[in-house]
């Protein structure tokens, strides 16, 4: 038993869905003997989060702070993509991973770089982070609405634009709008 081969299972069982239980019946073990390991499940699902950020392929710490940030969210997406369950997952911890953190810091760096400061530039990530992870949950709650027979009607405009309902265009929309703020605060580089 290690740390890595619990990780193994607890990607192969599912982020949002495993438990400890699961896992001991995966890996042919009495699930008490995780707590060897780890002192909860939560402290698990950050170490399984932090592996997902490290394994990821990042974008370029040299492209423009504004390419970064959409690398960063197209990544993001990919992983969410990838490891059903993440996105609701990487809200509902009580921590943001370390691996997270590890991967993301040089960005800060190198956006601090460009004109940003370092409040600025962690703001940015989070932005990207929890946009992506917001709208990943938002798209599988409106891929069940939009299947339902009687969908019902919306009252705001702008929920009702097939864009709100489409892919990924609706993220963009909102990032976009962010970006251009921020170019704004940032000023030229």
């Amino acid at each position: 038993m290690s740390i890595d081969k619990i990780l193994d299972a607890v990607l192969a069982e599912g982020l949002a869905t495993f438990s400890m239980p699961s896992l001991g019946d995966r890996l042919g073990v009495a699930y008490s003997g995780l707590y060897r390991y780890v002192s909860d499940r939560d402290d698990l699902l950050v170490l399984a989060l932090g592996r997902v950020a490290r394994e990821a392929c990042w974008p370029s710490h040299d492209l423009p702070w504004r390419e970064q940030l959409a690398g960063i969210g197209e990544t993001l997406w990919t992983i969410c993509g990838t490891y059903p369950g993440y996105d609701a997952a990487a809200v509902s911890t009580r921590n943001i991973s370390p691996g997270f953190v590890e991967m993301l810091t040089p960005y800060v760096d190198s956006m601090c770089g460009q004109g940003l400061d370092t409040v600025d530039a962690t703001a940015a990530i989070d932005f990207v982070r929890t946009l992506v992870l917001n709208s990943s949950i938002d798209a599988t709650r409106l891929d069940s609405i939009a299947s339902m027979p009687d969908a019902p009607e919306h009252s705001i405009r702008a929920y009702a634009d097939p864009e709100k309902w489409e892919g990924r265009s609706w993220y963009r929309r909102q990032l976009e709008t962010y970006l251009d703020g921020l170019a704004h605060r940032v000023g030229p580089t």
